[in-house]
């Protein structure tokens, strides 16, 4: 698959982009590193053999959230801030801030990689990359070390639901507006970036795209601690991980899990109430006001409790899956 760089941000606009981001991690941290935990105990001989040999070690957990800090990196922030390798690969992927999502509208029926919202270096084209260079292929200013990086974060991103969608939006004069669901009369539409400009509080992080990243992971065990999420979603995964297997050509597996995604969103999206927008001076959306319908977490802890497990199930399915070169 091949991947293409999008034109170079400007310095001010990354720190605004990490101004509005979320707090932690996509998943949280101990989110991406349960995901992780859980394919770790799943990895075959071989696979675990050749992550031993890239990574000088098995543990999966420790590299779960390295794509995340390579963006804090770009303006030497976080555990990376002046990392040789990190540094080095923001100069050659100044863009790869994108490679974490896909913006699909609601009533889009699955991803298609030539989808007229798929994009070259979105989450599943990332994950394709990830794959061809771990084979012996892709880029090869990416090394299998990072690929393997790139991989186990990027199977927890595609498993997120907001990760692989967006509402879009008709808005009004009086900045009222109506989600459109439809894909062909959301072209050109302003979005709400997978839910990270839908306020449900005044808070800064009172938005959705951080409920489900970090809220709801903490609700599945009312913890912020990896091994009680891992506690969790273990026997899950024992009990129905049989029925998740993917279909098909591996290279291809991280489609039907984005439609997975694309599904789940539908949930996530379910009873929310749209109230006032705020538009962006720079074009489209700054903030909506919304509110969750009083049954929203009944119905989204399990869901994302179940798309926790899955990730973890299906990254060790593809470690497992890949043919390794040496």
């Amino acid at each position: 698959m091949h991947m293409t760089s999008l034109p170079k941000r400007t310095l001010p606009v990354i720190l605004l982009a990490l101004a509005f981001a979320a707090p932690a991690y996509p998943w949280s941290r101990e989110g991406h590193m349960a995901v992780a935990s859980l394919a770790m105990e799943r990895l075959s001989d071989d696979a675990r053999k050749h992550v031993v040999k890239f990574l000088g070690n098995d543990d999966l957990a420790a590299i779960s959230v390295y794509m995340d800090e390579l963006r804090t990196a770009a303006v030497h922030a976080g555990p990376l801030a002046f990392d040789p390798e990190a540094q080095q690969f923001n100069r050659d992927f100044p863009d790869n801030f994108y490679w974490h999502y896909v913006d699909l509208p609601l009533g889009t029926k699955a991803y298609e990689p030539d989808g007229p919202f798929a994009k070259p270096y979105d989450v599943v084209h990332s994950i394709g990359m990830a794959i061809s260079v771990l084979e012996g292929g892709g880029d090869s200013r990416i090394s299998k070390q990072m690929a393997l990086r790139m991989i186990v974060h990027f199977v927890g991103d595609i498993h997120q639901p907001l990760h692989c969608v967006s509402g879009y939006y008709n808005v009004a004069a009086d900045g009222a507006v109506k989600l459109v669901t439809d894909p062909e009369a959301a072209k050109g539409l302003p979005s709400d970036k997978g839910g990270n400009v839908l306020f449900f509080g005044p808070g800064r992080y009172d938005e959705l795209h951080n409920y489900w990243d970090y809220t709801l992971p903490t609700k599945v065990t009312h913890s912020t601690i990896t091994a009680d999420l891992v506690k969790v979603l273990e026997p899950k995964v024992a009990a129905e991980g049989a029925a998740w297997k993917s279909a098909g050509d591996y290279h291809h597996w991280a489609e039907g899990w984005a439609t997975e995604s694309l599904v789940a969103a539908r949930t996530a999206y379910e009873g929310i109430t749209f109230g006032a927008s705020t538009p962006d001076p720079k074009g489209g959306i700054l903030k909506i006001a919304i509110t969750l319908p009083p049954d929203y977490d009944a119905a989204c802890v399990p869901l994302a409790e179940e798309r926790l497990a899955k990730g973890g199930y299906h990254l060790a399915e593809v470690l497992n899956a890949i043919h390794w070169a040496d």
